[in-house]
């Protein structure tokens, strides 16, 4: 079975005006078949490993979002370590850096160091966040051997040419989104086109970057227009990257 995969959905966020049982629908409408829902706060985990249980086709990363990285404690280690073992948990996230919200960046690191480390035990690929930190993140892949050992997405990118790239040598995905609806995007076009096709998968970013589920056929759409494939080429590539990187199977996840 086919099925489109979004690698990264906020259901539990605060902005939608809909329960997560309808989104979830909506998208298993539109033909999504699978969800991964990130970490943002300690205070999400619980809420959201328990909507990853009850909603078919729907996972969990969970991980602590640079903006929150203060509240990082022995007692949200703990608790990640725990739930890395969790049968729907399959990355570890969104995790990074972040020079525009949240404490200062040496506390942002330590925090980011640690879930790292915590995924690398657990086997787990992570979830990336990067804004205007993009040089000390890759340094941080490049010395942990991140993507090697376990792989990952760059969530929501809209770098360069030479960046993705790196990251694709790295062993990373990337994460294509909204971003490339935008009128306004250069690189990520450009991007897209030097990649090969086992480096991309798809993402909403919904609510904050589209207005439901069913946008990652809008992306898809885009992806497709770019690289000169049809949708069902589209959906098949991006989502036997997604299922191969997070080690699950569409089938099961639509039981």
């Amino acid at each position: 079975m086919c099925a489109w995969f979004d690698t990264h959905i906020h259901l539990l966020a605060p902005e939608w005006d809909r329960p997560p049982q309808e989104l979830c629908a909506e998208a298993h409408a539109a033909g999504v078949g699978a969800l991964l829902m990130p970490g943002v706060r300690v205070a999400d985990w619980s809420p959201l490993l328990c909507l990853a249980r009850e909603l078919s086709g729907v996972y969990f990363a969970p991980g602590l979002h640079p903006a929150y990285a203060d509240q990082w404690s022995a007692e949200a280690e703990l608790q990640l370590k725990e739930l890395a073992r969790e049968a729907r948990v399959v990355a570890i996230g969104e995790i990074g850096l972040d020079a525009v919200a949240g404490p200062p960046l040496d506390v942002q690191e330590e925090v980011f160091r640690t879930q790292l480390e915590i995924a690398l035990e657990a086997d787990l690929p992570v979830l990336l966040h990067s804004r205007k930190t993009t040089g000390r993140v890759l340094a941080i892949l490049r010395e942990l051997n991140i993507g090697t050992l376990v792989g990952g997405v760059w969530h929501g990118f809209s770098g360069s040419v030479q960046v993705a790239c790196e990251l694709v040598e790295l062993g990373f995905k990337i994460g294509v989104g909204p971003i490339l609806l935008r009128d306004s995007a250069r690189k990520l076009p450009q991007a897209v086109l030097s990649v090969p096709a086992s480096a991309l998968v798809l993402e909403t970013d919904a609510p904050d970057m589209i207005g439901g589920p069913a946008g990652l056929l809008q992306v898809a759409e885009k992806l497709a227009e770019l690289k000169g494939w049809d949708l069902a080429a589209v959906e098949r590539l991006t989502a036997a990257n997604a299922v191969s990187l997070l080690k699950i199977s569409l089938e099961s996840s639509l039981s």
